[in-house]
C-alpha cells in the first residue's frame, strides 16, 4: 500500500471509512477508528437521534455531552449530510468516489431507495467496500422486519435460555447483540478490504444480526437439535451441563466453575474432604447432577467467611476457576484491568477531560489508539472540499480491478493454529470460513468429555474443526517442537490460546517465532491476557462474564442473586470475534509495512468491550450501572410477552407514537390512547409495568409466531423468543442458506450454521469438510515440508506424530 508507517502509525492509518450508522452499527465504526482509520460519521441535520438519549454528563439534556452517543461514536469526525436532498445527494457521492468502505446499518432496500444502493455506489467507486448491518440481512423472507437489539437477540435463540424457569427470557445486558454484530462486520469489512488488495474490486458485506448470534460455536443449538432433538430450556443455574454456580460471600457474590476431574479433585479438598463427594465416580460430571443441592449448601457455608475479591485468590491460588460477580466499576478499578491499561483517556470540548473505555486487544507495533472524542455536530464539514476531495492513500495503492483475479480470496494466508477449548477452534474457523489456509496443530488427541452424549460430541469436535487440516504432534518432544517451527517459518499467522506458559515452554513465545520468520503476526488469546497480576489465573467463560461486569447485569432486576441468568459462555464466542479482527488488521498492517507482530487478547476484556456503554458511564458518572433486564428507558412497550403454548414468548418493541396508535388499534385497545397512563411515550415508561400486564393479557392468545408476523406486517417490531426446534424450521434462515444439511460420516445428516457474515461478490465458500484430530500427518508434512512417507512414517513411530 502506500508509504512506510512508523511506530505511532495504527494498523489501517490511511484507511477512509464512511459511516451512515446509528446505534445498531455505530460500534463498528469505533473500532476501525481506533485501529487508524479515519471515519467519517454522516448524520442528518437534526443529528443522530442518540444525541437525545441519556445518560448525559451532569444530568444536563445537552445533544453534546450526551453518553449514548459518545460510546458509540467516540474517535470519529463528524459531517452533516441530508441524503433525501439532491444537492446532498450528490455531495455524498463525490464522498464515495475516494473513500475505501461506507458502513451502514439502515434498513435493507433504504439506500437503493435513495439510488445510493451498491450497485449505484459500485459504479462511482468500483473498489468501494459496502458493509450493511441489519437485523436478518439483505435478502430473505424477514429482510424487511425491524429489529431492534431484543429482536435479534430473541431470533437469534440464545434469549429462551437466559433467566429463570416461569419467568420471561432476558435479553443481554447494553445491546450485546449489536455490539457482537459490530465486531463481525468489522472482521468482515477487513476481510473484504484484504480481497480487494488482490482483485482491485469492492464487495457487498451483508451482516445479519440474527446470524452472527446463531452462529454462537458455544451453543450450538441448532446443530444440537439436528442431531439429538434437544430443546435447553431455562434452568435459572449458571450452566445446565455442569456443577457451577454462584454463591454469596461477605459483601458480595462470586461464582465458580468446576468441571475437569482434577479440578473437582482440588475442590473437594479446598471443601475439607466431605464425605458426601469422596465416591471416584463423582469425578465425572454427569454422576454430580444430583449432588447439586448438597454442593451448594457445602460451597455457601465457606463462602459465606470470605470477601469475594480474597475468596477470588484463594480460589485461584489452587488453579481453580473463580471470580467475584463484578459490577462494572469493579472490573474498572480491579487490579489487572488497571495494570493492563485498558481504560483510555479523551480530550473533549463539552465534556471536557474524561475516561474512556478501551479495546481488548494490544499490538506490538501497531496498538489501537482513542485520539478524539465523540464529534460536535458537523465539527469535521469544511473537510468534504478538501481532503475528502481527493482519494485515500488506501484508494490510490488499490490495484486496477480486475475480472478475473489470478488469486481467490485470502489464498497465500497460512495460520497455525495451536487451539484449546471453544475459542481456538472458533477463531480458527472465522478465518477458514473465509479462505485461509488453516493447519490445526493438536498437541493430543482431544479426549471425550462425559459432560454431552457421545454422537453429539463427535460431532461438536468435527463441527469446530471443519474447514481446516488438522496434525496431531507431540510438542513436547524437541523432534516435535522442530516439526511446528518448520511449519511456522512457511506460514503468515499463529494464533493459540493456550494459558500463558504454555507456548515459551515448547519455545515458540513469540520473540523466538520472530526468529523463525521475522514477519510473523502472533495472536495469543489468554482468559486474563499475558500481563498483570492476574495472568496465570484459571477461568472458562462463564467466569471471564463475572469477571467483566457482563454477569452483574444480565439478570432480572426482580431476582436478587446475580450470574444465573445468563446460561452462557458467551466470551467463548465473543473472544475470537475480536481475535479476527485483530489479525486481519495486522495482516493489512504488514501488507503496508512489511512488518509483523505480536497480539496480546485478554478474554475477560473481550466480554467488557461487549458491555462499553455502562463502563463508560460509571467513568463520567460516577454511577454503577444497574440490571435492566428487557426494559428501556427510552421505549415502551419494549418487553417480552407470554404467549399461546407451553413456555413460548414473543418480544415487542413500539419505537414511536405512529407505531403506539397502530399497535392499539391491532390490539383492540384503542382506550389505551386516551389513558394517562398509556397515552404518551413518557408516561408508558413510568407505567410500563401495568402496561406490561395489559400486553401480556392479550398476547396469551395468540402464538409467537402469529404475533410476529401480525405486529411485523403493521411496521412494528416484534419477534419470536426461538427456541433450538424454531431455529432449526426457520424459513429465514433457511431461504438466506444459513441452515444448510450436511453429511457427516460418523453421524449422518446435520444441520450446519453458516458464516457469520458474507461477502455477495468475491466471498469464500467454505468446503465445509471436517476431519478428524491427525488425519492430515501426511498431507502437511508432506505438501509443505517436502518430507518423504518413510520420515513421517519413523514419526508417527515414535509417537512424535499421533
Amino acid at each position: 500500500m502506500a508509504a512506510e508507517a512508523n511506530d505511532s502509525t495504527g494498523a489501517l492509518s490511511g484507511l477512509r471509512v464512511l459511516d451512515l450508522t446509528a446505534r445498531m452499527g455505530g460500534y463498528c465504526g469505533l473500532l476501525l477508528a481506533n485501529l487508524g482509520a479515519e471515519v467519517f460519521l454522516i448524520e442528518p441535520p437534526g443529528g443522530d437521534p442518540m444525541r437525545r438519549e441519556g445518560p448525559f454528563k451532569d444530568d444536563h439534556s445537552d445533544p453534546e455531552q450526551s453518553l449514548s452517543f459518545a460510546a458509540y461514536h467516540t474517535n470519529k469526525r463528524g459531517l452533516v449530510l441530508n441524503l433525501e436532498n439532491d444537492q446532498d445527494r450528490e455531495s455524498f457521492r463525490q464522498l464515495v468516489r475516494h473513500a475505501d468502505v461506507l458502513i451502514e446499518d439502515k434498513p435493507a432496500g433504504h439506500l437503493d431507495r435513495l439510488e445510493l444502493g451498491y450497485d449505484a455506489l459500485q459504479s462511482i467507486n468500483p473498489a468501494l467496500v459496502l458493509t450493511s448491518i441489519t437485523g436478518f440481512g439483505q435478502s430473505g423472507p424477514y429482510r424487511d422486519f425491524k429489529a431492534p437489539n431484543i429482536v435479534a437477540f430473541a431470533m437469534g435463540g440464545l434469549m429462551n435460555l437466559c433467566g429463570h424457569p416461569g419467568r420471561a427470557p432476558l435479553m443481554g445486558p447494553c445491546d450485546v447483540a449489536y455490539h457482537l454484530g459490530s465486531v463481525h462486520a468489522a472482521f468482515g469489512t477487513l476481510v473484504a478490504l484484504f480481497n480487494r488488495s488482490i482483485s482491485g474490486r469492492g464487495d457487498h458485506v451483508d451482516v445479519s444480526l440474527q446470524e452472527v448470534l446463531v452462529a454462537d460455536p458455544f451453543l450450538r443449538i441448532m446443530t444440537r437439535y439436528s442431531i439429538t432433538g434437544e430443546v435447553p430450556e431455562r434452568t435459572g443455574h449458571s450452566q445446565s451441563t455442569t456443577v457451577a454456580e454462584t454463591y454469596q460471600c461477605r459483601d458480595g457474590y462470586a461464582r465458580i466453575f468446576v468441571n475437569q476431574p482434577d479440578h473437582w479433585k482440588r475442590f473437594v479438598d479446598w471443601l475439607g474432604r466431605p464425605h458426601e463427594l469422596l465416591d471416584p465416580k463423582y469425578e465425572n460430571v454427569q454422576n454430580r447432577f444430583p449432588l447439586r443441592q448438597t454442593i451448594d449448601r457445602l460451597v455457601e457455608a465457606r463462602t459465606l467467611n470470605y470477601e469475594a475479591k480474597k475468596f477470588f485468590d484463594e480460589f485461584q491460588s489452587l488453579r481453580l476457576a473463580a471470580a467475584p460477580i463484578n459490577s462494572p466499576s469493579a472490573f474498572l478499578t480491579d487490579e489487572q484491568t488497571q495494570q493492563r491499561a485498558y481504560v483510555t483517556t479523551v480530550e473533549h470540548s463539552r465534556l471536557g477531560r474524561y475516561d474512556f473505555p478501551g479495546d481488548p486487544y494490544q499490538f506490538s507495533e501497531s496498538p489501537w489508539r482513542v485520539e478524539r472524542g465523540a464529534p460536535q455536530l458537523g465539527e469535521h464539514q469544511q473537510q468534504i472540499g478538501g481532503d475528502l476531495a481527493r482519494p485515500s492513500s488506501w484508494r490510490m495503492a488499490a490495484p486496477a480491478a480486475a475480472s478475473r483475479p489470478e488469486r481467490k480470496p485470502f489464498q497465500g494466508i497460512r495460520v497455525i493454529s495451536f487451539p484449546t477449548g471453544i475459542v481456538g477452534p472458533a477463531l480458527a474457523a472465522l478465518l477458514a470460513e473465509h479462505g485461509a489456509e488453516v493447519i490445526s496443530i493438536e498437541a493430543g488427541r482431544a479426549v471425550r468429555s462425559p459432560q454431552r452424549g457421545q454422537k453429539f460430541q463427535v460431532a461438536s469436535d468435527l463441527e469446530s474443526n471443519r474447514d481446516r487440516k488438522r496434525i496431531v504432534i507431540d510438542m513436547k518432544h524437541p523432534d516435535g517442537a522442530a516439526l511446528a517451527k518448520k511449519l511456522i517459518a512457511k506460514s503468515d499467522v499463529v494464533a493459540e490460546n493456550f494459558s500463558a506458559h504454555v507456548m515459551a515452554s515448547w519455545g515458540l513465545d513469540y520473540p523466538r517465532m520472530k526468529e523463525i520468520r521475522p514477519d510473523i503476526i502472533m495472536a495469543s488469546l489468554q482468559a486474563f491476557g499475558q500481563t498483570g497480576p492476574r495472568r496465570d489465573y484459571v477461568s472458562f467463560g462463564p467466569i471471564l462474564m463475572s469477571y467483566a461486569g457482563m454477569a452483574y447485569l444480565w439478570r432480572d432486576p426482580e431476582v436478587e442473586r446475580p450470574g444465573a441468568g445468563c446460561q452462557t459462555a458467551f466470551p467463548d464466542y465473543v473472544a475470537p470475534s475480536y481475535g479476527a479482527v485483530a489479525i486481519l488488521a495486522a495482516l493489512h498492517y504488514r501488507a503496508r509495512t512489511g512488518k509483523g507482530q505480536y497480539i496480546d487478547i485478554s478474554q475477560a476484556e473481550t466480554a467488557a468491550s461487549m458491555i462499553g456503554p455502562a463502563h463508560l458511564a460509571y467513568l463520567i458518572t460516577g454511577r454503577e450501572p444497574q440490571p435492566q433486564g428487557n426494559f428501556s428507558a427510552t421505549m415502551a412497550p419494549h418487553g417480552c410477552y407470554r404467549c399461546k403454548g407451553d413456555d413460548r414468548w414473543c418480544v415487542i418493541v413500539v419505537q414511536s407514537q405512529e407505531e403506539w396508535i397502530r399497535f392499539c388499534e391491532l390490539a383492540e385497545h384503542r382506550e389505551w390512547l386516551t389513558d394517562h397512563r398509556f397515552s404518551e411515550p413518557a408516561a408508558r415508561i413510568i407505567y410500563r409495568q401495568e402496561l406490561d400486564y395489559w400486553i401480556g393479557k392479550w398476547t396469551a392468545k395468540y402464538t409467537p409466531h402469529q404475533l410476529m408476523l401480525m405486529l411485523q406486517r403493521e411496521g412494528i417490531a416484534a419477534a419470536v423468543v426461538q427456541t433450538a426446534e424454531d431455529l432449526y424450521r426457520d424459513p429465514h434462515l433457511r431461504e438466506r442458506g444459513f441452515a444448510r444439511e450436511v453429511y457427516c460420516p460418523p453421524i449422518g445428516w446435520i444441520t450446519r450454521a453458516g458464516p457469520s457474515v458474507r461477502l455477495t461478490e468475491h466471498g469464500h465458500k467454505p468446503h465445509g469438510f471436517a476431519h478428524v484430530s491427525g488425519e492430515d500427518n501426511e498431507a502437511v508434512l508432506g505438501d509443505i515440508l517436502g518430507m518423504s512417507s518413510a520420515e513421517i512414517r519413523d514419526l508417527a513411530d515414535r509417537q512424535i506424530l499421533k
